[in-house]
């Protein structure tokens, strides 16, 4: 169940952060598409596992995600290089 959980979680996720551009590439970076739905879906599945509801692991995701852009705002010229390597 907590498996089939991930798996859920992480294709949902994996469909809304690529794009078709993105697939078309044929790059060596193609570890990064994987890396960000994969930790999303371990924490949703994770929240899962706890029981939090539906509705708190939205909310949970906005507050982690504004957070993530308040850093990038701050810190966007160091993720780009991390991002590149």
């Amino acid at each position: 169940m907590i498996i089939g959980a991930f798996l859920v979680y992480f294709l949902l996720f994996v469909f809304i952060f690529t794009s078709p551009e993105k697939l078309k590439r044929k790059d060596k970076r193609m570890k990064h598409l994987f890396f960000i739905p994969a930790i999303i879906a371990l924490v949703m599945t994770s929240l899962t596992v706890l029981k939090v509801y539906f509705i708190y692991k939205i909310l949970i995701l906005l507050f982690t995600g504004f957070t993530l852009l308040l850093s990038y705002w701050q810190w966007g010229a160091q993720i780009k290089r991390w991002w590149e390597s």
